[in-house]
């Protein structure tokens, strides 16, 4: 009679398991923030083409019609009514979106002149750069979530994921050539302060066109609150979600706390697309920007590459 094989082969104990558990648990934890880290500078760098895409388009538009292409409010300062009336129509400015009066209503993805605004949900089809780009996905960052704003956020909070967008309103219509050159230091300081020249003709690589737009700039009360595609002067701000990474001093509430930011991405003339840390406002009276940041608004973003606030009207 055949005796019955022995089953000797060894197993795993509990206490081993859990020892492999537990190293796996600590890799995890070691490389989730890395691998977090990685996705987002990979979103950065998609969010850095489309850019990149719309600032080549601007520049495309300019070789054709010797201007950039219009932002809302080349039509809403104009001294001419019919022209001012406008602005409200959809398909007349870069992004194709007409400005907003009370709750959205949806339009007609094939008719600009439907909805409100005005062709929200034909854009940016009927847009002055959409010949150049043909791509929807150009037009939105990839962190650019579905929903309502976020109002108190630095990271983008919620939006309509349509349009991440929006073009300085100062540039509308501008001809690079006409802008005032920069002023560049030639000399080291004195009791009269540093030796200054202007550059002869500003360099495209200085003009910036494009920035990314929070969410909660435009009727942060409202679900679909959305970029029109017009950064204004001292109103609308940007939206900081990129990496680098930091903190800043800030008062909420009327109380001291510490904000996380990140970078906004700013593209020039040239196509060029620069990531921009800077001091997002949440309003003059709520939040104080840390001394030595780079402003958030229009005006501010302006002033610190060098180029000064003249809004172009269409008459």
């Amino acid at each position: 009679m055949r005796k019955r094989r022995r089953f000797d082969a060894r197993a795993f104990t509990l206490i081993e398991l859990l020892v492999v558990v537990s190293i796996i648990a600590l890799l995890i934890s070691i490389l989730l923030p890395s691998l977090q880290a990685a996705r987002k500078q990979a979103k950065a760098a998609v969010c850095q083409t489309n850019v990149r895409s719309l600032s080549t388009a601007m520049f495309t538009y300019y070789t054709e019609w010797g201007v950039f292409a219009p932002s809302l409010s080349n039509f809403a300062d104009s001294p001419n009514s019919a022209i001012r009336a406008l602005q409200w129509n959809g398909g007349m400015d870069w992004l194709g979106v007409g400005d907003q009066s009370g709750a959205y209503v949806p339009g007609d993805p094939k008719n600009p002149q439907t909805g409100n605004p005005r062709g929200f949900d034909a854009a940016p089809r009927f847009g002055a750069l959409w010949k150049y780009v043909r791509d929807d996905k150009a037009y939105r960052c990839s962190e650019d979530k579905v929903g309502p704003p976020q109002v108190g956020t630095l990271l983008g909070g919620g939006g309509n994921g349509k349009f991440s967008f929006t073009v300085f309103s100062n540039m509308g219509l501008a001809d690079p050539d006409q802008i005032p050159p920069d002023v560049i230091v030639i000399s080291g300081g004195s009791r009269t302060g540093p030796k200054t020249q202007k550059q002869t003709k500003r360099a495209l690589s200085t003009i910036p066109l494009f920035v990314e737009e929070h969410p909660d700039g435009l009727n942060p009360s409202l679900a679909n609150a959305h970029c029109e595609g017009n950064f204004n002067y001292s109103t609308d701000k940007v939206v900081a979600r990129h990496p680098p990474f930091g903190t800043r001093p800030a008062k909420m509430n009327g109380k001291d706390v510490s904000i996380r930011q990140g970078s906004t991405e700013i593209g020039f003339a040239d196509g060029h697309v620069s990531p921009v840390g800077v001091s997002f406002g949440f309003g003059i009276n709520e939040a104080k920007a840390k001394p030595g940041t780079i402003p958030d608004t229009a005006s501010g973003l302006l002033y610190y590459y060098g180029v000064k606030y003249a809004p172009r009207q269409l008459k």
